[in-house]
């Protein structure tokens, strides 16, 4: 890929964009702002005539929101980066499929990261239509979860367990390009994940614990305890019990 790529921002308020255009100047030295659009149709226009490899897209927007850009492009063949105020978009915006999400106030390392991740993907309209697939799609593939000064997006496959911590919950993850586990903490209860995540696939078996049930290695009946994959052991309360049973067994 070219290490000149042009770029399109799209937000509605002209402060925003302009201090976008200011960073992109100062810390982005492969990215040369050639457009910019206050709204999507605007952005439209600006895009099919400026052809960029990259657009900065906001979400919350008059008339129509970032989401709907999508709708006017049957063959795409640019990047999407994902710059907004309201990290609750993160899992329907970013969806992974999108080369990053950039919270606002924009943090300059991240805009970086951003930048490098264009320069290394290849495969610019698969990714775009995968993206598209899943923002139209009810499915929920991907979470979104805050993490140091932006979000981190992880396979819900890749979730192994939940824990109850309070307020919050404990999630843990399983990388598998480097086969290594990390822990994130997410702002919701355990109800929350029970309520949205698919239940095919996660079960509540206590009331501190959500399992994936891919991650299973054994189930004892008689002391009431799964053993997962990375040899963590889940108790099963008895007021769970029946329902666990009846979709493991």
């Amino acid at each position: 890929m070219t290490t000149n790529l042009k770029a399109v921002i799209v937000d509605d308020e002209q402060s925003a964009r302009d201090n976008l255009q200011y960073l992109i100047g100062k810390y982005c030295d492969t990215i040369t702002v050639v457009g910019e659009a206050n709204k999507v149709t605007v952005a439209v226009d600006t895009i099919k005539d400026t052809k960029p490899d990259i657009v900065f897209l906001d979400i919350e927007m008059p008339q129509k929101n970032g989401f709907e850009l999508f709708d006017y492009f049957d063959t795409p063949n640019f990047h999407v980066i994902f710059v907004t105020a309201y990290n609750h978009y993160a899992v329907k915006a970013f969806e992974v499929s999108a080369v990053d999400y950039l919270l606002k106030p924009i943090d300059v390392e991240r805009l970086k990261e951003a930048e490098q991740k264009v320069l290394k993907q290849t495969q610019r309209n698969q990714n775009f239509e995968v993206l598209k697939g899943n923002i139209s799609s009810s499915e929920l593939k991907h979470i979104a979860i805050p993490y140091k000064t932006d979000s981190v997006v992880v396979k819900l496959n890749d979730i192994i367990c939940i824990q109850a911590n309070r307020v919050y919950s404990e999630l843990t993850v399983f990388n598998a390009e480097k086969e290594t586990e990390k822990s994130y903490t997410y702002a919701k209860k355990l109800i929350y994940f029970e309520e949205h995540l698919p239940q095919q696939v996660f079960v509540r078996v206590h009331r501190s614990w959500i399992i994936n049930l891919n991650f299973i290695a054994s189930y004892s009946k008689k002391d009431h305890v799964i053993t997962l994959n990375n040899q963590q052991q889940i108790p099963v309360s008895k007021s769970y019990k029946s329902v666990f049973e009846n979709v493991f067994l």
